[in-house]
């Protein structure tokens, strides 16, 4: 009997070819070539959804605006300066606090103006004695004189003396109101009930005439103003009725035109415009808005703000059909409030129509 041996070479063969059969079978197990196929069955992706729950697209006549910005100004607003030269005593006031109409806000050091209208009480005094000596003078002149006592001549002289004492009192008593009004120069008070937005001085300070001290504003009298464009003057009226969205309010003013500057400025080409506003109450002068003017109408997609899904910077929304439900991206533009709903302008990737899914 014959023994077959194998070469290493064929050894080798066998062993390689016994793996890829070995590797083979893993594949095939691992593709599910011996697991028995369920059979496939047709589903609709999505159920059958509530008409009632379904929000359908459509194309709405929506106003069209154009902004332009500005700011809250006092009608009623006031530079407070001195007319006289002279230390700050005092200062009564704070930025921020309402005064009345009559209240003292600051006072100057008065202690030399008080002296001066001392002394021009006094010398008013003695400008009536002389004054009442000139006259008893002057009538008992005429007395002697149409008695033949005294030559016609003495009368001239007398009258003279008279006349002088008169502009004399008279001179003494124009200073005299000179010098009270000047020490009345040295309380500063408010012109009108107000609030106090600035102050400048400090005691100590010296103030000088036309030197700001203080600044005073009617909260009452606050209205916008914008500059708007040439383009769009015909536009407007007196007394029509507009919106004013400030940065720092969260609703919009309504406000009413009540003034427009007939002249534009040669820079810009814009007039300005002046609105009276329907509530002042947190507002103060400066703050930023802008006024948005009615130009026409246009035709825009609506739909509410709780139908869109946000992810990033990216927006989507469920779009239904009767067979499938789409997860769509889409482009959004202004947010408006219509009835009291927040609905949100899509720009692009819907169309009137379509049915919406709320996420």
């Amino acid at each position: 009997m014959k023994t077959t041996f194998l070469t290493p070479g064929r050894r080798f063969a066998l062993a390689i070819l016994a793996a890829i059969l070995f590797l083979s079978l893993i594949f095939l197990w691992l593709a599910g070539a011996f697991v028995s196929k369920v059979a496939e069955e047709m589903r609709p992706l999505v159920q059958q959804a509530p008409s009632a729950a379904l929000y359908t697209v459509t194309s709405q006549p929506l106003a069209e605006y154009r902004h332009f910005s500005g700011n809250l100004q006092a009608r009623q607003q006031t530079a407070l300066s001195a007319r006289i030269t002279a230390r700050v005593a005092e200062v009564l006031v704070e930025a921020g606090d309402r005064v009345q109409a009559g209240d003292v806000l600051l006072r100057l050091d008065n202690d030399d103006l008080s002296a001066r209208v001392r002394q021009q009480e006094q010398a008013l005094a003695s400008a009536q004695a002389r004054a009442n000596e000139a006259r008893s003078q002057y009538q008992r002149t005429i007395a002697l004189v149409e008695q033949g006592l005294l030559p016609a001549a003495q009368l001239d002289e007398v009258r003279s003396n008279r006349d002088t004492a008169e502009a004399e009192l008279q001179r003494s008593r124009a200073a005299l109101f000179e010098a009270q009004t000047s020490e009345g120069f040295s309380m500063i008070v408010a012109p009108y009930t107000g609030i106090v937005s600035q102050r400048l001085a400090y005691a100590g300070d010296t103030a000088t005439p036309g030197a700001l001290l203080l600044t005073l504003y009617a909260p009452d009298s606050l209205r916008f103003e914008a500059a708007i464009s040439e383009s769009v003057l015909g536009l407007l009226q007196f007394g029509q009725q507009l919106e004013v969205m400030l940065d720092a309010s969260k609703q919009p003013l309504s406000a009413v035109v009540s003034e427009i500057e007939p002249a534009a400025d040669t820079g810009s080409r814009s007039f300005r415009v002046r609105l009276d506003i329907d509530r002042t109450e947190g507002l103060y002068p400066g703050m930023f808005g802008r006024l948005a003017v009615p130009v026409g109408e246009r035709d825009a997609l609506l739909i509410p703000a709780d139908f869109i899904e946000q992810r990033g910077q990216l927006y989507y929304v469920q779009v239904y059909t009767s067979a499938s439900e789409e997860r769509r991206l889409i482009r959004l533009g202004e947010q408006h409030r219509l009835q009291g709903h927040v609905m949100q302008e899509v720009v692009s990737g819907l169309s009137a129509g379509e049915q919406l899914i709320r996420p």
